[in-house]
């Protein structure tokens, strides 16, 4: 009896499961707190790619720009 609770305490099976499972757990954890900031960085991403360029990305302004038949 000893013998096998001995080998299952120093049995590695699974423990690589317990890893990622730990690690997400962090990972959720660590969203959940910094969301705010998160999305507040997201935004402000999202706003310097997109808000200040030359380009119209209506669905009439997509229009404008069409492929050349013979290419560039």
């Amino acid at each position: 009896m000893w013998y096998r609770v001995k080998k299952f305490i120093k049995s590695q099976d699974g423990i690589n499961t317990v890893e990622v499972v730990i690690i997400l757990a962090i990972m959720v954890g660590l969203a959940i707190i910094f969301r705010e900031q998160i999305g507040a960085f997201a935004n402000s991403l999202m706003d310097a790619i997109f808000k200040d360029t030359n380009v119209d990305f209506t669905p009439g302004g997509m229009k404008s720009i069409t492929p050349t038949p013979g290419g560039p």
